[in-house]
């Protein structure tokens, strides 16, 4: 009990944790060590850490823990160009799905996709929520999975199975802002080294030097803003200017994206903002994936998945990446992607067909 005695103390007191020292206690903690009083003890080292600021040592030693001690991975080709799209959530701003469905688009287009799951616990839906009602089988066979990542370029990986540890002693117990925010949206059963992730707060320097840290070879880290320029989106946004902190060839570097200087108009929040329900946002995802949304919703799925084909280096230039994307959209295609998904999966087709049906008689684009 010394140890995390000892690192409180010196967290209260303002002093940093070596990364050896963050993961050593923290991987303590997440054993359960101390018993009954391991909730206050996790609870109280995460609060001292987020009041002092945490260094990107102490977070990458949690991330260690989490990444390279609690899970459970899966055996796949480590020669693939494996990219993950997350989000930290907690937009000030709530809009449509967009990573899933760029996610489902760049992955038409060859990217090795690997989607990580969960459900929403700050809107109408998350990417669980949206696959499981389109027909996926979210509860899939590892398998099944690694088949359709390998053979359709595209795995939906439920975090819970593959982090036994985190989500037995950390998950749904601290809901406060705390340095783990940073881990939890990494963690994939499929490791990759390359990603986009987005943020709702301004720091992209300092988790890009984060990721950095965790020896990420290709990453946009991502603000969006939306027209003001006052509230944000954890995505690549047409609505307004992203802030961009690039990670590659070992450096950083930040700059801002208008839409402009992709080839995007600026758009409306009013057509990506999210639904009332998990169904109406699954009907709008629907819609982009057939080239029938409006063009807005097309456009921001669009660069998202462009920054995808980038990353993957499938495509020179962010722009290059978003032309493609957007022909591949309005060519209806995108579609099959899904189904592929949903029968690799094993899952309920019909579930698909419905929206489609429901998409195509409404033939509407007004969302």
């Amino acid at each position: 009990m010394e140890k995390i005695k000892k690192a409180l103390d010196n967290l209260v007191k303002r002093k940093d944790l070596t990364r050896k020292e963050s993961f050593s206690v923290f991987k303590d903690l997440i054993d359960g060590k101390y018993g009954k009083l391991n909730d206050i003890y996790l609870g109280s080292f995460l609060a001292s850490m987020q009041t002092k600021n945490p260094t990107k040592e102490e977070i990458a030693g949690l991330m260690d823990v989490v990444l390279r001690y609690d899970r459970v991975p899966l055996r796949v080709n480590k020669t693939e160009r494996f990219c993950g799209i997350v989000g930290s959530g907690r937009d000030t701003i709530k809009t449509i799905n967009i990573s899933t469905a760029a996610a489902i688009v760049a992955s038409g287009l060859g990217v090795k996709v690997v989607k990580n799951g969960c459900r929403s616990e700050s809107s109408v839906s998350g990417t669980t929520d949206v696959l499981e009602e389109l027909g996926v089988n979210i509860h899939a066979k590892s398998t099944d999975m690694i088949k359709s990542l390998e053979e359709n370029n595209i795995g939906f990986f439920d975090a819970e199975p593959y982090f036994p540890k985190m989500f037995n002693e950390y998950v749904g117990k601290f809901p406060f802002i705390n340095p783990l925010s940073y881990a939890l949206s990494v963690a994939s059963a499929v490791e990759f080294k390359r990603m986009i992730f987005g943020l709702s707060s301004s720091d992209t320097e300092f988790t890009a030097s984060i990721l950095k840290e965790m020896g990420f070879k290709f990453a946009l880290v991502v603000q969006g803003s939306d027209e003001k320029g006052i509230n944000h989106i954890d995505e690549l946004s047409t609505l307004g200017k992203t802030k961009i902190s690039e990670i590659k060839n070992g450096k950083i570097k930040t700059y801002y994206l208008y839409p402009k200087y992709v080839g995007l108009k600026n758009g409306k929040y009013s057509d990506i903002a999210q639904h009332k329900t998990n169904q109406e946002n699954s009907l709008h995802l629907i819609k982009i994936l057939l080239g029938k949304s409006n063009r807005n919703s097309i456009e921001i799925v669009a660069l998202n998945a462009g920054a995808l084909l980038y990353i993957s280096e499938k495509e020179k230039t962010l722009k290059a990446g978003v032309g493609k994307a957007l022909e591949y959209i309005y060519s209806g295609k995108a579609i099959k992607q899904l189904e592929k998904l949903i029968i690799t999966s094993k899952g309920d087709l019909k579930k698909l067909e419905k929206y489609i049906r429901i998409a195509i008689t409404k033939n509407g684009k007004d969302n």
